[in-house]
């Protein structure tokens, strides 16, 4: 049996928070293999049962350990192996939000990952013992709200790159990097920079991955919709454009991406904005 579960934080922490995730994998399942994608998320992951492992280009297979953070990453990264007794619990944040909550800068996380506990502190063992004795999912999110609660209220959402990055994710990257830095205020090369100092990738990347994934989490939300029909509304010039996009962001075109990614990317994951397109297209509205 495979069973995924997926809940939307509470409302406070919905400016922080996308979604978190419990996979669970019945020992009698043979190995899954997902790629891992082009996406602007970081991961905070804890795992309780047979580990995850991935399969990076060129470099020998590398065991997640017991509490992971996976930065944004620009480039397609890897491939992950789920096995059977698989147990984790993920929480997916917002570009900028893992440096608002914990200090530490998006640059350094970014197309990397490592040991939450040596990131974040001590406090991540205590919250990975704490939701390894959880009797339930709804537990889990509970244990890890309270968590991150006490880092949201002393939390600081402040500056203008920061309010660019999170314009340009809600916008799925439909946005004319020369206007949002007149609209700062900030000369083309300065914002570039500064852009790619607290981001660690370059404006115009930060808006292509944003709107690969928003594409490949729309399809996922909605297998009706065609994909020609997604190109369109996510601003693509063609289908061309698109499949030129996923083949560098997923290294497959979408009809294959979309049959591997298995629950890499949680319908959760589609925007609200993604929602409500797909809710106009399967009412037939335009």
């Amino acid at each position: 049996m495979f069973n995924l579960k997926v809940r939307q934080p509470r409302l406070e922490l919905r400016p922080y928070v996308r979604t978190f995730v419990q996979r669970r994998i019945d020992a009698a399942i043979p190995l899954i293999v997902e790629p891992t994608t082009a996406q602007l998320e970081q991961i905070l992951a804890f795992d309780f049962g047979t580990p995850v492992e991935m399969l990076y280009p060129d470099k020998p297979i590398r065991r997640v350990g017991a509490h992971s953070v996976g930065g944004a990453q620009t480039r397609f990264a890897c491939h992950m192996h789920l096995r059977g007794g698989t147990d984790s619990f993920g929480i997916f944040f917002s570009p900028t939000s893992f440096t608002h909550l914990f200090g530490i800068p998006a640059s350094e996380l970014t197309n990397h990952s490592g040991d939450a506990e040596g990131m974040v502190g001590h406090s991540v063992r205590v919250l990975w013992n704490r939701l390894g004795e959880a009797a339930s999912f709804e537990q889990r999110v509970l244990i890890a709200e309270e968590f991150l609660m006490y880092r949201a209220l002393r939390a600081s959402r402040e500056g203008t790159i920061v309010a660019a990055a999170e314009y340009i994710f809600r916008r799925h990257g439909a946005v004319k990097i020369a206007d949002l830095a007149y609209k700062c205020s900030i000369g083309m090369r300065q914002f570039e920079r500064e852009f790619r100092l607290q981001t660690g990738t370059s404006p115009k990347t930060f808006a292509r991955v944003a709107r690969f994934q928003a594409a490949l989490d729309a399809k996922v939300a909605a297998p009706q919709r065609t994909w020609i029909d997604i190109a369109h509304s996510f601003g693509y010039y063609d289908q061309m454009h698109m499949i030129h996009d996923f083949e560098i962001l997923g290294r497959s075109c979408p009809t294959q991406l979309i049959s591997e990614i298995g629950d890499s990317r949680p319908p959760a994951l589609a925007s609200e904005d993604s929602a409500q397109a797909t809710v106009s297209y399967l009412l037939g509205g335009s």
